[in-house]
């Protein structure tokens, strides 16, 4: 799977899902314009390992880049899965940086004369409420309108594919089983809907991998459901050994997240005490050394640092510790 660690429950289910060519082909293939999806060779879409995120927006969206081929040419999809609660009526200005990237990395490894690839841009949207925003970069533009005509010619243009699935039924979202059950619940979780039977739809739970339905399982149980209520709808799974199943499963995450849990008050408490140790031998630090504190995870480098902020005479000799 590309990038680093994803902490976003949102992020794991997406990704461990989509990353898989497969599931990312019943995807495009059902949701593109139907021209275009027919205009793709599917047989070379291929995962590209790399990322192109703003870090500011790392924690409220995603990406997933493939290569294709279309009509014998070089040509890519980006996926940008957006999860904020809000939409950002920029979205077409941040899509265009996000190109750029895309293509200014082909650039370094492909001089000229070769001409850049086509980028097939699709957002994602999880949310409660549909979007505002048209799609298009040439709204974003303040164009005189009398000098529209001159100007247009010259000003960027880009439209990016929207698909919101607040806005797509449960029963429209097509693809093979484990993409449309990963929909279904990133669609569901904003409006309490993951008990439902659309993300418990039998059929479809059987026809999945055993890692798609253990990953399924662990972002079910991470949205922190009411314990009686999710029984509830355990027990009302009408096939035995798919019951079965999921409630041995259910119980085993439930105790990794208990361990994991208590370990990360522990790390936590550590970055707490480091934090404090400075803040009572300097009065003050800078945001980038508690953004460096919190970015740390391992409780024995934890440990030394809050030995080094007690005994560092200066901010400066504790920064080259971290």
């Amino acid at each position: 799977m590309p990038g680093d660690d994803i902490h976003q429950p949102n992020d794991k289910l997406l990704k461990s899902t989509f990353s898989i060519p497969e599931n990312a082909r019943g995807l495009f293939e059902n949701h593109l314009p139907k021209p275009l999806a027919a205009a793709i060779d599917w047989t070379s879409l291929a995962l590209e390992p790399c990322s192109f995120i703003d870090p500011q927006f790392a924690s409220s969206e995603s990406d997933l880049l493939f290569h294709i081929k279309l009509s014998q040419s070089d040509a890519f999809i980006y996926l940008l899965f957006e999860h904020q609660s809000t939409e950002d009526p920029r979205m077409a200005l941040r899509m265009l940086s996000y190109i750029l990237r895309i293509w200014e990395r082909f650039a370094k490894n492909h001089a000229p004369p070769a001409k850049l690839p086509a980028v097939l841009p699709i957002v994602l949207a999880q949310g409660k409420r549909p979007w505002k925003t048209a799609p298009r970069l040439e709204d974003l533009i303040d164009l005189p309108p009398e000098f529209t005509e001159i100007l247009r010619p010259w000003q960027p243009a880009l439209a990016y594919q929207l698909l919101e699935l607040v806005r797509i039924r449960y029963e429209d979202i097509a693809g093979t089983p484990e993409g449309i059950l990963t929909l279904r619940a990133l669609k569901a979780e904003p409006v309490n809907e993951l008990l439902g039977d659309e993300v418990w739809d039998e059929p479809l739970l059987f026809s999945i991998s055993e890692g798609a339905f253990e990953q399924l399982l662990r972002y079910v149980l991470n949205a922190d459901l009411h314990t009686p209520a999710l029984k509830e709808r355990i027990q009302r799974i009408r096939t035995q050994p798919l019951k079965d199943k999921t409630m041995t499963l259910a119980d085993r995450l439930r105790a990794e997240g208990k361990l994991e849990g208590k370990e990360e008050g522990r790390v936590q408490a550590l970055r707490d005490a480091v934090l404090r140790a400075l803040e009572i031998r300097h009065g003050a630090y800078p945001e980038g050394i508690r953004e460096a504190v919190e970015a740390i995870n391992s409780p024995a480098n934890l440990q030394r640092l809050f030995e080094s902020a007690l005994r560092a005479s200066s901010l400066e000799e504790f920064s080259r510790t971290l």
